[in-house]
């Protein structure tokens, strides 16, 4: 019997994380002024959250693909056919994501800060959870293939 993969456990931390970071963002776009930084604050710290979490997140599925013998240790991206090619995808998506979050916890900062304007902070951290949403549906597809509308419940 092989080990349960850390993987599908903790990867559900910057997903999260990021969809409710961005509530919190969007939400203080929409309270008065007096709130508004609470929420920016709820948000940045949701945002460090999904930051800490990505690196356990892509360590652990690094080495998920390489015990599974479908992503060697000595290349930088999975081979363009493993799994169909979404596993490639799946690995961009992250690194797409994580840059967004990242980004997202700079912009937060500097709206604190009074240096930019709250739309551009919604727009990145609302393109950092959709990013992270589409990243988090590859891995799912992965795991758990298409569904077959044919087949019934």
């Amino acid at each position: 019997m092989s080990p349960l993969p850390i993987h599908p456990a903790v990867n559900h931390f910057p997903v999260v994380a990021s969809f409710l970071s961005a509530c919190c963002i969007v939400r203080a776009a929409f309270r008065p002024q007096p709130e508004r930084s609470e929420w920016v604050r709820r948000g940045l710290f949701l945002l460090g959250v999904a930051l800490v979490s990505l690196p356990v997140v892509i360590w652990s599925g690094r080495i998920w693909a390489a015990t599974m013998g479908i992503w060697p240790w000595s290349a930088l991206l999975p081979p363009r056919q493993a799994l169909d090619g979404v596993l490639r995808w799946h690995v961009l998506g992250a690194g797409i994501s994580t840059g967004l979050v990242l980004l997202g916890l700079v912009l937060v900062r500097a709206f604190r800060r009074g240096r930019t304007g709250l739309w551009l902070v919604i727009l990145v951290v609302l393109a950092a959870a959709l990013a992270t949403g589409i990243t988090a549906r590859l891995g799912g597809q992965m795991a758990y293939g298409e569904p077959n509308p044919e087949a019934g419940p």
